[in-house]
């Protein structure tokens, strides 16, 4: 059945998932079988699951690593990881904590490109044992291991760490106080932070944006202006030494990422409990790119360290 064209907004002329997504995101609509719904699934198919998707079940974690590859589940995700940690200073002899590890993928990226070893620390139990169980596969098991857990509630001491990384693990988070504390008392003196995450360039202009984006994804991202996440790291005793905005390369790298999936993917050879999930992650990273795009929220790359000299 061929897509039916709506006439009343600029339309694509192809029924491909590209196509669909190119319309998407150009602003155009497609409608018909397969088509996009505003909730992010399937035109009418299994509204339910959006409700559900603050947990990642094993239909999710699947779809994710259907569209982007085993242990990935963002576009593109190997590649990104590798450059966005290029300017780190880890090396073979440097312990590496990874305080929102999902499936583990950096943790595996940076140990396999640095040598490091990398311990995650991730909340849901299914991603811990799908990432651990992808490290033992690739060798891994021993420098990239995942424990279930976060800051504030692990097994990790006091004053151990050299070095902490954290793709995403603000956006969610309410009390980043807390959070930055807790990243000051576990590193050792001069020991490194390495946060990557989306922000509002300026605190007043978002809101909208943070209410859209709660709207589609059913969580409720806790943006803080770069500037706030600046001073908030300094009253905690962090020395700010980088604030990076990479949104523009960020959100070309999405797309390249979405454009390569979308070419290749076969939805008939996709399970149908992935479906509606292969749909809604498509979606999520076009609005998310989209996010990037209108200007008010950016991805930035922040990097502090803890002073020799222990302020207490």
């Amino acid at each position: 059945m061929m897509p039916v064209v709506s006439n009343s907004r600029p339309t694509a002329n192809k029924g491909s998932l590209f196509a669909r997504l190119h319309a998407w995101w150009e602003g155009m609509e497609v409608e018909g079988e397969g088509a996009f719904d505003a909730d992010g699934g399937q035109a009418g198919n299994q509204r339910k699951l959006i409700a559900d998707r603050a947990g990642w079940p094993p239909a999710r974690l699947a779809a994710a690593q259907r569209l982007f590859g085993q242990g990935c589940t963002f576009p593109d995700a190997e590649k990104i990881i590798a450059q966005q940690i290029k300017p780190l200073a880890v090396h073979g002899d440097t312990g590496v904590l990874d305080i929102a590890a999902g499936i583990g993928t950096s943790a595996r990226v940076i140990a396999q490109t640095t040598g490091a070893r990398v311990d995650g620390l991730e909340l849901d139990p299914a991603q811990v044992e799908t990432g651990n169980r992808i490290a033992e596969d690739a060798g891994l098991g021993e420098t990239a291991a995942l424990q279930e857990g976060g800051l504030g509630n692990c097994a990790v001491e006091s004053g151990t760490q050299e070095f902490i990384y954290g793709r995403e693990a603000l956006l969610g988070l309410a009390d980043k106080d807390m959070m930055f504390r807790e990243i000051w008392s576990l590193l050792k003196p001069g020991g490194q932070v390495w946060l990557l995450d989306f922000m509002a360039k300026k605190a007043e202009v978002a809101t909208q944006d943070a209410a859209n984006w709660a709207n589609f994804e059913k969580i409720n991202p806790h943006l803080s202006s770069v500037e706030k996440i600046k001073q908030d790291l300094t009253a905690s005793f962090l020395d700010v030494h980088v604030t990076e905005d990479i949104s523009k390369e960020f959100s070309r790298q999405i797309l390249r990422g979405l454009a390569t999936v979308a070419n290749g993917l076969q939805l008939d050879s996709v399970p149908k409990d992935q479906h509606p999930w292969i749909m809604w992650e498509l979606k999520m990273w076009v609005r998310r790119a989209a996010i990037l795009k209108a200007g008010n929220i950016g991805f930035y790359r922040i990097h502090a360290s803890k002073a020799y000299d222990d302020p207490a």
